[in-house]
């Protein structure tokens, strides 16, 4: 059975990985990932669907459109090999090796796996943009993110971290908070951050005939925006901290809310610890993992950004590792957050090595963390030591 289940996923990786491959082409350019229909970028003839087989139509082809005869980035095939191995590799992990401890049979917990290899999938995708166009696609982050926290409220599993019902209530009116700043930014009664920035072209252009990567002349690098390029951003990064206000605000009145009325305190108890409570705690943690790793993120941002007077990390960043914490709970974006600057470390040495390699934005080496931790979570704990128990201590 093991063989089907490893078949059949490795045909489904390689399908998801030519929708990604839509994904990333189109997604940077403003283009609808539904409409049009697969067409050759240089003729716009559109592409038969034998001439869309994932894997074997671009072997078929010899890598060139059946019309025009342009060539097709074999980086097409690269995206769908390696989506397939992705996916059938976190099954082999999961269900066949059993790396991981608490694994329940595949019929009982498939849901937790599809959202963990939609989320490595949603990973790959944001890492080939981010690495192209050092953009990270938010759209793929939000669904992502939703896809987690649904599914966890719908079917719980043990391997999100539960927290308690006060960190659940702080969660929700977090969450809350966070929807009535996004409306008070719809309103125009705040302003979205750095909108006046004049942002230097310095990550490379694609071709769109061949998905083919051309460099710039300049030396691709993480974008810094000052005051040369028409804002102040320690005053820009404090409407960000205007923005989260009403969340930290939400949270604390809930708290406040939860601690000195009884009858809401009885209320929250029940709804947590009755017939519907693996739901809401299922939800709570999901929730409590978004904003937690959105924080490491957004607190390095805003801190590094006031401190130095240049804009540090990337929003992009924040719903990147957000959309880890949706999925996974608050501790494994924690444990991305501190692994993924030894990753990017690894591949400066190496550049410095080399001297003839280009930088790499961060979202990349947040998506590889998240991808080591999620194989060899236990192996990591372990390693932790005394330091396990303070991580698991909010869990309680």
């Amino acid at each position: 059975m093991e063989v089907v289940w490893i078949i059949f996923l490795f045909v489904l990786g390689s399908c998801v990985g030519s929708f990604l491959n839509v994904v990333i082409y189109r997604l940077p350019r403003g283009e609808s990932v539904v409409f049009p229909p697969s067409h050759c970028p240089k003729c716009g003839r559109p592409i038969r669907w034998y001439d869309n087989i994932p894997l074997l139509s671009w072997v078929l082809l010899r890598g060139k459109c059946r019309f025009c005869k342009a060539k097709i980035s074999p980086r097409y095939l690269t995206i769908e090999a390696a989506t397939a191995g992705l996916v059938t590799g976190l099954y082999v992990c999961y269900y066949v090796l059993g790396i991981r401890q608490g694994v329940e049979v595949f019929s009982h917990s498939w849901p937790t796996f599809l959202t963990h290899a939609a989320l490595l999938c949603a990973l790959l995708a944001c890492s080939i943009i981010d690495i192209e166009h050092w953009i990270v696609p938010l759209e793929v982050c939000w669904v992502v993110s939703v896809l987690g926290i649904a599914v966890s409220a719908a079917a719980p599993h043990q391997w999100i971290p539960k927290v308690s019902a006060e960190t659940g209530a702080m969660s929700i009116g977090a969450l809350i908070g966070l929807a009535v700043g996004l409306a008070l930014l719809n309103r125009g009664w705040l302003r979205r951050s750095f909108i006046d920035a004049e942002e230097p072209n310095l990550h490379p252009s694609a071709e769109p005939n061949s998905g083919q990567v051309k460099e710039s002349k300049a030396k691709p690098k993480a974008v810094a925006v000052t005051k040369s390029h028409g804002v102040n951003p320690r005053i820009e990064v404090l409407r960000e901290l205007l923005f989260l206000l009403p969340a930290i605000s939400m949270a604390l009145i809930a708290r406040a809310l939860l601690s000195h009325i009884p009858s809401l305190q009885a209320g929250w108890h029940w709804l947590t610890t009755g017939t519907t409570g693996l739901h809401v705690n299922g939800l709570t943690a999901a929730l409590f993992g978004y904003l937690v790793a959105a924080i490491w993120i957004w607190g390095v941002r805003i801190l590094g950004t006031l401190v130095f007077g240049k804009e540090a990390m990337g929003l992009g960043d924040v719903h990147l590792l957000a959309a880890v914490g949706a999925v996974t709970g608050w501790i494994v974006p924690s444990i991305a957050f501190f692994l993924a600057p030894f990753f990017a470390l690894a591949w400066a040495v190496y550049l410095w090595l080399r001297r003839n390699q280009r930088e790499l934005p961060y979202g990349p080496w947040l998506a590889t963390a998240t991808l080591v931790i999620l194989i060899f979570y236990d192996l990591i704990i372990r390693l932790l030591g005394p330091y396990a128990e303070i991580i698991r201590g909010p869990t309680n």
